[in-house]
């Protein structure tokens, strides 16, 4: 079955639609008689009863009809019928079924304006019947109730149903807004585990070669006692990170006092610059670092985002960088926006250290953070030296 086809099912079965094809195949039965004996024995010997019946009938399933698509039409039509032919005693079946019918079709109308004139019309009718039917007037005990009966009943579930539409509406919401929540979070667990793994694992990964490679017996010691700090370091983090993640919230704080440099988990962008200035110069590389006291006055979460950038422009570095090279590190402010400068030199066919993943998520998830608080992040190479810029309102 074609989706189209079940729109069209759903819409003129469901609901209002349902009222109306019900009351359709209602006033159908009771108008069958009529029609039949006016077709067996003509109009000129069929009674007026009969021909009256089969006709209100007939009329009253074409008004109910236009009430599949407009309902305040089909209403006002229904009144003006009442008026005119509903008020003979001898109809008085008619008339119940089709104040029943059309006062459940009124409650189904958002509009309370709409279900309001329907019964103020409806009971000026009711009026004016019990003014002119004379004794027939009594036929109002029992049409009172079941017209109010149809009406409130159906109004109550129309209302409920409108409120569980709602409520699913809303929990779709909440579906959604849940999924975009969690596929955010994912962004930023990935990116803070690059910033975190690749950082440490990279200068590792060179400080490792150092040790491969020299000559000299304390220069290995030394690039050895590196790597065994920053893997500490980044078994920390990965801790920190994972705590995150855990439903208990708890972790183990076994040896996490016994560092002297902040982790990577550390949010303080002064130490971060101090930090990262080290490690360059652990890396052999000849380190400029500049930095500004008024940059501690930023919140917490601008801080975490210039160290994250301080971070993967580091290992950007320590990357492409050329070995022995100069390199500088600067985080100032200048009132407005604190800003972050990081130049290294690069040889002319953009060197790569030899034995380390490539990457390119990394500039990224830098760009991403400073966008994040309404800074800007670009980069550039001129003449053999690659800066990157950064920078964050206050």
């Amino acid at each position: 079955m074609s989706e189209r086809l079940k729109g069209t099912l759903t819409k003129h079965l469901a609901g209002r639609g349902v009222i109306i094809w019900v009351g359709i195949a209602v006033l159908v039965l009771l108008s069958g008689s009529e029609s039949v004996t006016l077709f067996r024995d003509g109009f000129s010997r069929a009674s007026q009863t009969t021909i009256l019946g089969a006709l209100v009938g007939l009329v009253l399933c074409v008004v109910l009809a236009i009430g599949l698509r407009w309902v305040a039409a089909s209403l006002g039509l229904f009144i003006a019928v009442a008026f005119f032919f509903l008020n003979e005693s001898f109809l008085f079946f008619f008339t119940f079924t089709a104040f029943m019918i059309f006062a459940a079709l009124a409650a189904t109308v958002d509009a309370r304006s709409v279900r309001g004139l329907f019964l103020t019309l409806s009971a000026a009718w009711m009026v004016l019947f019990a003014i002119q039917a004379h004794q027939d007037a009594i036929l109002l005990v029992a049409l009172v109730p079941l017209t109010a009966l149809s009406y409130f009943v159906t109004r109550s579930i129309y209302s409920l149903r409108e409120k569980n539409d709602h409520a699913v509406d809303q929990m779709q919401k909440a579906r959604e807004q849940t999924r975009i929540a969690i596929d955010r979070e994912r962004k930023n667990i990935a990116r803070d585990l690059h910033d975190i793994v690749a950082h440490d694992i990279t200068i590792v990964a060179m400080q490792s070669k150092a040790a491969k490679f020299a000559n000299d017996g304390q220069a290995a010691l030394e690039a050895l006692d590196i790597i065994a700090k920053l893997s500490t370091e980044t078994l920390h983090d990965l801790r920190l990170m994972l705590n995150v993640l855990r439903a208990d919230g708890t972790m183990s704080t076994e040896g996490s006092a016994n560092f002297d440099k902040p982790a990577a988990t550390t949010v303080n962008a002064l130490q971060g610059a101090e930090l990262f200035a080290q490690r360059l110069k652990d890396a052999n590389f000849r380190v400029t670092s500049t930095t500004d006291e008024k940059i501690s006055e930023l919140p917490r979460s601008a801080q975490t985002a210039i160290y994250r950038v301080m971070q993967e422009g580091t290992t950007n570095v320590i990357k492409h960088g050329v070995p022995g090279g100069h390199c500088s590190l600067e985080l100032l402010s200048n009132g407005t926006e604190a800003s972050l400068e990081i130049t290294n030199q690069v040889g002319v066919s953009g060197r790569k250290v030899k034995g380390l993943p490539a990457g390119g998520s990394g500039l990224i998830g830098m760009a991403d953070r400073m966008r994040a608080f309404g800074g800007k992040f670009s980069t550039s190479q001129e003449q053999g030296v690659w800066t990157l810029r950064a920078s964050i309102p206050f």
